[in-house]
């Protein structure tokens, strides 16, 4: 995977914020409703002096306690990834607010929002192309395999447009400054494995999931005991589906070219509700948590 070292100037950003954790459950609840909030709440279009349209996705303030007794990158990298953190869903400024509360790389709040410095110094720059759900969710986990001399306090995701099929993302991520590599030049893979996925919604067993779109209407279809002993392999990838002629969530989505119900301005329909709140068959309205999760980044 390619990627540049290049050097940043500070940037402040304002935006709203929230503490999750890759081992929570409700992790990609909590990342998904942050993106649904900045813009149907209007918190977006209220933020003065905007730098650029672009909308950024940040994570910092990584708990640090657990992360002490790491004695490699590898090492470290596998404790972060099960420690807490702040995520950000904001855009850049040109100046502080009123009230300014001061430099910090740190979270703080002011009316409600977020403000943070984004720190001056170097990152490992990637730029993705494609589904601006998948491509990201793809990224990461490839970010997450390379042994890079990371700083581990603010990594970043800046969006450069609203397309959904054809984005451009440019992923940064924040570098020792004693580590890093010479400026501007493209490096190749390392070779450390992380024991999880962080970040742009990771597929963990029994978690949201993000990496992957498995299903019409938000069911994943890896936790599904139909899904061996039927053969079934989903219904993205099926014709019809093994309990019947068809099904009207998957009819539906692919009638509107959807994919998958996240998608659809009626979104969560009757329909969907009935399937997911169903006393036999039904989950709880996981199925719902999990379609807004894979539509978060693109309800700009």
């Amino acid at each position: 995977m390619n990627y540049e070292i290049v050097t940043l100037e500070e940037k402040i950003v304002i935006g709203i914020a929230a503490r999750t954790n890759n081992l929570s459950p409700d992790m990609g609840a909590v990342i998904g409703g942050l993106w649904n909030r900045f813009y149907s709440q209007g918190i977006y279009a209220s933020i003065a002096d905007k730098a650029n349209e672009k909308a950024l996705g940040i994570y910092t303030d990584y708990y640090q306690e657990e992360t002490n007794g790491a004695h490699s990158m590898k090492d470290l990298a596998a404790k972060i990834v099960q420690s807490d953190y702040t995520v950000l869903v904001a855009c850049e400024v040109t100046k502080e607010p009123q009230g300014d509360i001061g430099k910090r790389t740190q979270p703080n709040q002011q009316d409600g929002c977020t403000i943070l410095h984004i720190p001056a110094g170097r990152y490992a720059k990637f730029v993705i192309h494609g589904d601006m759900v998948q491509a990201v969710a793809a990224a990461w986990q490839e970010i997450w395999q390379l042994d890079l001399p990371r700083s581990f306090q603010c990594d970043f995701e800046e969006y450069q447009s609203d397309s959904m099929d054809q984005a451009e993302i440019h992923i940064y991520v924040g570098l020792a400054a004693d580590e890093a590599a010479s400026e501007n030049k493209p490096l190749c893979n390392g070779a450390a494995e992380a024991e999880l996925t962080p970040h742009a919604y990771p597929s963990q067993a029994g978690q949201m999931s993000g990496a992957q779109i498995e299903s019409r209407c938000g069911i994943l279809c890896n936790e599904c005991k139909y899904r061996e002993p039927m053969g079934c392999s989903g219904c993205t990838q099926i014709d019809k589906p093994f309990w019947g002629d068809s099904c009207p969530l998957k009819s539906c989505c692919e009638d509107k070219t959807h994919q998958h119900c996240g998608q659809c301005s009626n979104f969560p329909c009757d329909l969907l509700k009935q399937f997911a709140y169903d006393k036999e068959q039904g989950d709880e309205g996981k199925r719902i948590e999990q379609c807004k999760c894979w539509n978060a980044p693109h309800t700009m």
